[in-house]
């Protein structure tokens, strides 16, 4: 790989994680009013279940939309706990297990929303995670109508839903994982993680030694790869020293710059102060001076008259 991306892996090769599934009263991420888990170990379906949440007293109220969508109303949570007595419930089956949820993009932030609002710590990515949608567009697996959601996908390996059931979502999304392992042929759910999580993008061929043009095309592909919902980068060179290293080479067309410095952060920002950048640096700015010393000579002249 010419840029490494962060990838956040199960810590175990097994089987064995937590599905998770929210549905929420309006578009406040932290409007949280039904939370279903599936707790899978080693392949096998152990637990499943959901809670009503009350939302919090901020966001405590029901959009039309949102009610079409899942049925849920303001009768159904009123006297339901809040989502801090509810994650201490179900703490124990999410504690230390990677996480699993479709289109978990969206479901992070929704968790990370609830977790702010009640002041609850917990670094749940470290243990890692799968999203059954990625996955699903990476190995190109749809239904006829190319359609990628729970329900399409769901129907597609005969797993029974009752849609937006939080739930039942929660079983669905691992179940369907788990046919999505056997379909490709992949034993280990780490391996089926790091496909997941793994960007659909052809990796350009550099050479070890980069020339201007070089430096463009390694410019294009990152901006692709940071354009991609879910991925996230390590060490990756900032686009601003990118384009300062690409101006300092245009000033000295003979110039080149070994590919391990121009994909590094660190090694790119240290290339740019070095001694060999600096000539050709002062060489592309030049012409700046002459036009800086007249301007100075005319504003001195003025200030004496």
């Amino acid at each position: 790989m010419i840029i490494t991306v962060r990838k956040y892996l199960p810590q175990c090769d097994d089987f064995t994680f937590t599905a998770i599934d929210f549905e929420r009263a309006n578009n406040a991420q932290s409007s949280i009013c039904q939370l279903g888990l599936c707790v899978v170990e080693r392949g096998r379906i152990v637990r499943s279940y959901e809670y009503f949440v009350r939302p919090p007293k901020k966001a405590f109220y029901f959009q039309r939309n949102t009610v079409q969508i899942h049925g849920i109303t303001y009768e159904d949570v009123r006297g339901a706990p809040t989502f801090d007595r509810v994650w201490k419930a179900i703490f124990p089956d999410i504690e230390g297990r990677a996480l699993v949820a479709h289109s978990f993009r969206d479901d992070a932030l929704t968790l990370d929303a609830a977790l702010r609002c009640y002041g609850i710590r917990y670094e749940y990515r470290s243990y890692g995670h799968l999203c059954t949608l990625e996955l699903a567009q990476r190995a190109d697996i749809h239904d006829e109508n190319n359609k990628y959601n729970l329900e399409a996908l769901c129907a597609l390996y005969g797993i029974k839903l009752l849609p937006h059931h939080a739930g039942s979502d929660a079983q669905g999304c691992a179940m369907l994982a788990m046919e999505m392992a056997r379909a490709l042929s992949i034993d280990s759910f780490k391996e089926l993680a790091d496909f997941s999580q793994t960007p659909a993008f052809p990796e350009p061929q550099l050479p070890d030694e980069l020339s201007c043009d070089d430096l463009w095309t390694l410019e294009s592909y990152i901006t692709k790869m940071k354009n991609k919902k879910g991925v996230r980068l390590e060490d990756c060179p900032k686009q601003r020293d990118l384009l300062r290293a690409q101006k300092i080479m245009e000033a000295d067309p003979t110039m080149t710059l070994k590919k391990e410095s121009a994909v590094s952060a660190k090694e790119l920002s240290k290339w740019i102060g070095s001694s060999a950048a600096q000539p050709a640096l002062q060489r592309r700015y030049s012409f700046i001076r002459p036009w800086r010393r007249k301007k100075s000579i005319k504003k001195r002249a003025f200030d004496e008259g």
